[in-house]
């Protein structure tokens, strides 16, 4: 498969789904609370619902994509999606709203895990990592217009429409699909698949360092980032008193910073190698670490340093997150799609976890959403060393 413009664009798409699915509707989480007569808390619980179905089924479509083929199980995983978005749109209750969500992620979840591994299928790592910035690149406009698109949304019709939206988009990307992108994964490559087998094949893959390593670092970096996306809407809404029209452009700093860093990373990896780009990358979340936990000593600290701590944290995924997949698919043979729902899993799964923190230690500050992030920073710096470490 050649990496097009085109192409590109309809990766960057895909890969957009679940950030679009989990940010536009979060300038609604107050008006859905409201609306569907429960507490904050649960509507937010509702993200990490979706992330939990989304990290724990990748596990059995990894697999699956390397035994019949990557377009298969995009195909379906975006039919699925749309199915769940219109469900969510019509939810007339909050138990209904969780079913959606839950049905959205197995279709996103089916999307996520094979985008990688197709587009690793006939790349080197260096070229892999550079691919992967592009489609970043253009995955990162969907963080950043979501927000705003929930919040315009929001405010000329109501929550309702913010998942008919989502919907419409995976019908488009769909259709988009099924006419450009080929498979990419041909018949000789494939592994077929046997529950046993899989099972089996993970066992090595977690018992291999240069691997698991590389996948949990990237876990714990992503579960902070997830830990920002699950309080920010409190914080900057209910906290600092910001207008919800207004929240998806003060959260659109952090996508900035990340396209900024995904322009750097397609510009010289290939000239520095995935590695070094990922040392000194690694460097800039850890000082945005250590600042929110000083941050955290405060009462209320000016909304302008929580934002600035925050875009320090995330925006470095422009180049840690290739680079952390990179390292790891660099032993995995043909096991792409193994690899990448592996990771796909732990990602979502811490993130899902310290979601749930941020959600079940509120207390009406911002301390739960900092400590959380600054937590799973760290954390994911020293396994990114000894890993590093450990494989030279």
């Amino acid at each position: 498969m050649s990496l097009t413009l085109p192409i590109i664009l309809i990766l960057g798409l895909l890969s957009g789904l679940t950030p679009l699915a989990v940010d536009a509707y979060l300038p609604s989480i107050p008006s859905i609370a409201k609306d569907l007569n429960v507490n904050i808390s649960l509507v937010q619980m509702t993200l990490s619902l979706y992330l939990i179905v989304f990290a724990f089924i990748q596990i059995l479509f990894g697999p699956i994509s390397d035994a019949i083929g990557r377009r298969k199980v995009v195909m379906s995983g975006l039919s699925v999606f749309s199915i769940g978005s219109f469900i969510c749109a019509f939810s007339p209750s909050y138990d209904v709203l969780m079913m959606g969500r839950a049905i959205q992620a197995l279709g996103g979840a089916a999307v996520a895990v094979c985008i990688p591994a197709l587009v690793k299928d006939s790349l080197s790592i260096n070229e892999f990592a550079k691919a992967m910035s592009m489609i970043m690149l253009v995955m990162a406009l969907a963080p950043l217009a979501a927000p705003i698109l929930g919040g315009a949304i929001l405010t000329l019709f109501s929550w309702h429409s913010i998942f008919t939206f989502l919907g419409g988009v995976a019908i488009l990307a769909m259709v988009l699909f099924w006419v450009n992108i080929p498979e990419t994964l041909y018949k000789e490559k494939r592994i077929p698949f046997s529950l046993w087998g899989a099972i089996r094949n993970y066992g090595i893959l977690i018992k291999n360092p240069s691997v698991f390593g590389y996948i949990a670092a990237g876990a714990f970096f992503f579960s902070g980032m997830m830990s920002f996306i699950t309080g920010s809407s409190f914080v900057y809404i209910d906290l600092y008193d910001v207008d919800p029209a207004h929240f998806g452009f003060l959260v659109g700093v952090n996508v900035v910073t990340m396209m900024v860093a995904s322009t750097i990373n397609s510009r010289f990896v290939e000239k520095l190698g995935t590695e070094v780009l990922s040392k000194y990358a690694s460097f800039i979340p850890l000082a945005a670490s250590i600042f929110m936990l000083i941050l955290c000593l405060f009462e209320k600290p000016p909304l302008a340093l929580i934002m600035l701590a925050s875009m320090l944290f995330v925006g470095p995924m422009g180049i840690l997150s290739s680079g952390f997949m990179a390292g790891a698919l660099k032993n995995a043979g043909n096991n792409n799609g193994s690899v990448t729902a592996l990771a796909g899993t732990s990602r979502f799964a811490l993130g899902a976890l310290s979601g749930a923190m941020v959600s079940i230690f509120h207390n009406g500050t911002f301390v739960p959403m900092l400590a959380t992030m600054a937590s799973c920073g760290l954390i994911s710096f020293i396994l990114f060393k000894l890993t590093v470490k450990y494989t030279k």
